[in-house]
Protein backbone atom coordinates (compact mmCIF):
# COMPACT_ATOMS: atom_id res chain seq x y z
CA UNK A 1 0.00 0.00 0.00
CA UNK A 2 1.21 3.50 -0.80
CA UNK A 3 1.08 6.23 1.86
CA UNK A 4 -1.09 9.21 0.89
CA UNK A 5 -1.03 12.72 2.29
CA UNK A 6 -2.67 12.77 5.73
CA UNK A 7 -2.25 9.03 6.37
CA UNK A 8 -0.99 7.83 9.72
CA UNK A 9 0.04 4.29 10.61
CA UNK A 10 -2.53 4.15 13.39
CA UNK A 11 -5.33 5.16 10.98
CA UNK A 12 -4.19 2.58 8.45
CA UNK A 13 -3.95 -0.10 11.14
CA UNK A 14 -7.46 0.71 12.40
CA UNK A 15 -8.97 0.73 8.91
CA UNK A 16 -7.40 -2.66 8.14
CA UNK A 17 -8.38 -4.13 11.52
CA UNK A 18 -4.76 -4.46 12.64
CA UNK A 19 -2.76 -3.27 15.58
CA UNK A 20 -0.06 -0.69 15.14
CA UNK A 21 2.39 -3.21 16.59
CA UNK A 22 1.49 -5.77 13.89
CA UNK A 23 1.78 -3.15 11.15
CA UNK A 24 5.21 -2.07 12.42
CA UNK A 25 6.30 -5.73 12.68
CA UNK A 26 5.37 -6.24 9.01
CA UNK A 27 7.40 -3.16 8.06
CA UNK A 28 10.78 -3.41 9.82
CA UNK A 29 12.19 -0.54 7.73
CA UNK A 30 9.90 1.86 9.63
CA UNK A 31 11.86 2.79 12.75
CA UNK A 32 9.54 5.60 13.86
CA UNK A 33 5.76 5.36 13.38
CA UNK A 34 5.57 9.17 13.21
CA UNK A 35 7.98 9.52 10.33
CA UNK A 36 6.38 8.04 7.24
CA UNK A 37 6.47 9.80 3.89
CA UNK A 38 3.90 10.35 1.17
CA UNK A 39 4.46 7.75 -1.54
CA UNK A 40 6.23 5.34 0.82
CA UNK A 41 5.25 1.69 0.28
CA UNK A 42 4.18 -0.30 3.32
CA UNK A 43 3.26 -3.95 3.70
CA UNK A 44 -0.17 -4.81 5.10
CA UNK A 45 0.06 -8.21 6.81
CA UNK A 46 -2.79 -10.64 6.19
CA UNK A 47 -4.98 -10.98 9.29
CA UNK A 48 -4.61 -14.78 9.31
CA UNK A 49 -0.82 -14.52 9.59
CA UNK A 50 -0.82 -11.68 12.09
CA UNK A 51 -2.96 -13.70 14.55
CA UNK A 52 -3.48 -11.26 17.43
CA UNK A 53 -3.34 -8.37 14.99
CA UNK A 54 -7.09 -8.31 14.30
CA UNK A 55 -8.36 -5.46 16.47
CA UNK A 56 -10.57 -2.39 16.54
CA UNK A 57 -7.93 -0.74 18.71
CA UNK A 58 -4.74 -0.02 16.77
CA UNK A 59 -2.82 0.45 20.04
CA UNK A 60 -3.70 -3.00 21.44
CA UNK A 61 -0.62 -4.87 22.62
CA UNK A 62 1.43 -1.72 23.17
CA UNK A 63 2.78 -0.91 26.60
CA UNK A 64 2.12 2.42 28.26
CA UNK A 65 5.74 3.43 27.75
CA UNK A 66 5.53 2.64 24.01
CA UNK A 67 2.36 4.72 23.69
CA UNK A 68 3.94 7.55 25.73
CA UNK A 69 7.02 7.55 23.49
CA UNK A 70 4.77 7.67 20.41
CA UNK A 71 2.77 10.54 21.92
CA UNK A 72 5.89 12.49 22.95
CA UNK A 73 7.38 12.05 19.49
CA UNK A 74 4.16 13.28 17.89
CA UNK A 75 4.11 16.35 20.16
CA UNK A 76 7.75 17.18 19.42
CA UNK A 77 7.14 16.79 15.66
CA UNK A 78 4.17 19.16 15.88
CA UNK A 79 6.29 21.75 17.74
CA UNK A 80 9.11 21.36 15.21
CA UNK A 81 6.73 21.74 12.27
CA UNK A 82 5.03 24.75 13.85
CA UNK A 83 8.40 26.40 14.52
CA UNK A 84 9.45 25.69 10.94
CA UNK A 85 6.23 27.19 9.62
CA UNK A 86 6.72 30.32 11.74
CA UNK A 87 10.31 30.60 10.51
CA UNK A 88 9.15 30.23 6.90
CA UNK A 89 6.52 32.91 7.42
CA UNK A 90 9.17 35.21 8.89
CA UNK A 91 11.53 34.45 6.01
CA UNK A 92 8.69 35.20 3.62
CA UNK A 93 8.40 38.69 5.07
CA UNK A 94 12.16 39.06 5.08
CA UNK A 95 12.28 37.93 1.45
CA UNK A 96 9.71 40.56 0.47
CA UNK A 97 11.67 43.24 2.33
CA UNK A 98 14.89 42.15 0.63
CA UNK A 99 13.17 42.22 -2.77
CA UNK A 100 11.86 45.74 -2.08
CA UNK A 101 15.31 46.92 -0.92
CA UNK A 102 16.93 45.59 -4.11
CA UNK A 103 14.34 47.33 -6.28
CA UNK A 104 14.90 50.59 -4.38
CA UNK A 105 18.68 50.26 -4.83
CA UNK A 106 18.26 49.66 -8.58
CA UNK A 107 16.03 52.74 -8.85
CA UNK A 108 18.55 54.87 -6.95
CA UNK A 109 21.37 53.66 -9.21
CA UNK A 110 19.32 54.40 -12.31
CA UNK A 111 18.43 57.87 -11.04
CA UNK A 112 22.11 58.61 -10.32
CA UNK A 113 23.01 57.51 -13.86
CA UNK A 114 20.30 59.74 -15.35
CA UNK A 115 21.49 62.74 -13.28
CA UNK A 116 25.08 62.15 -14.41
CA UNK A 117 23.99 61.98 -18.05
CA UNK A 118 21.88 65.15 -17.69
CA UNK A 119 24.77 67.06 -16.06
CA UNK A 120 27.13 65.88 -18.79
CA UNK A 121 24.81 67.24 -21.50
CA UNK A 122 24.24 70.53 -19.68
CA UNK A 123 27.99 71.29 -19.55
CA UNK A 124 28.24 71.70 -23.31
Amino acid sequence: MKIKSGDTLSQIAKSKGLTLKALLAANPSIKNANQIRVGQEITIPPKAISGDAASDNPYAGMTRSEMKALSDDTASNRKRLKAGKQANEFMGLEGKKRKFDKARARAATRNAQLRATKEKHNKF
